[in-house]
């Protein structure tokens, strides 16, 4: 009999296995997610600022060499719920954080758990669509830019039509060794009408035909472009919070 219920599709296991050796990998942890202890520093050599990492089950604090020992010492009283906050980085990082970026959530999609909603024409962006293209990012603004990432010279890059229209696009940047790391920007004109859902299902055929991972990261703050991450299927792995440092040490 047909409840009506929703039934949850999980991604493939070798899927989750891949994303923890990626962030295990990020997060300098040698010995991997699942044996790292629930709140912990760790010291990670990619890049100069400081990544907050947290999921159901741990928060890690990602450090530089130079400033490991002083987090680690920031560490030893709070919770998780009290450490993964902007409060926090600022009282504990005021004078060497230059940008605090999210909190933000990081959602994946693999070809078991992607739900194409392509409504509209969509189809991978040639050079002929340049001027569209630059047209679409000078729409946005500033913050918009900021934020999502988007770039005319983006490649590959997959667009939505209406009329001949460029509505929507949406492009990825292989993240080592399977991710896909998509970046989406709609008209002001066409928005919540599914263009960005149709650009992102002409990427994803690309992507996933190549083995790759779909990654959607958005701020926690941006309902709808979580939604449209729902709503294609993604599924929610981590919240992030990033900071910029002023001098990397």
């Amino acid at each position: 009999m047909d409840t009506g219920a929703v039934v949850e599709i999980e991604m493939k296991a070798e899927s989750e296995q891949e994303l923890d050796r990626f962030w295990a990998y990020e997060l300098g942890m040698d010995s991997g997610l699942a044996n790292a202890p629930r709140i912990c520093c760790t010291v990670q050599h990619i890049y100069s600022g400081v990544q907050l990492f947290r999921n159901s089950e741990q928060l890690v604090v990602a450090s530089p060499p130079s400033r490991a020992e002083f987090i680690q010492d920031a560490l030893t009283d709070g919770s998780a719920e009290e450490l993964f906050s902007v409060e926090w980085l600022q009282r504990v990082l005021s004078k060497d954080a230059e940008k605090i970026l999210g909190p933000a959530e990081v959602h994946y999609a693999d070809e078991t758990t992607f739900r194409s909603a392509r409504i509209h024409s969509a189809r991978a962006l040639s050079a002929s669509d340049s001027v569209a293209h630059k047209a679409l990012v000078a729409a946005l603004d500033p913050g918009e830019v900021e934020d999502s990432g988007i770039s005319a010279q983006a490649a590959p890059a997959f667009g939505a039509f209406c009329d001949d229209r460029l509505c929507a696009v949406a492009s990825y940047e292989v993240w080592k060794p399977s991710i896909a790391h998509i970046t989406v920007a709609i008209h002001p004109d066409y928005r919540r009408r599914g263009f960005a859902k149709a650009a992102v299902g002409a990427l994803a055929a690309d992507a996933l035909d190549r083995g790759l991972i779909l990654q959607w990261r958005a701020v926690a703050w941006n309902k709808n472009s979580l939604a449209v991450a729902r709503d294609l299927g993604f599924k929610y792995y981590c919240s992030t919070l990033y900071v910029r440092l002023r001098d990397s040490g």
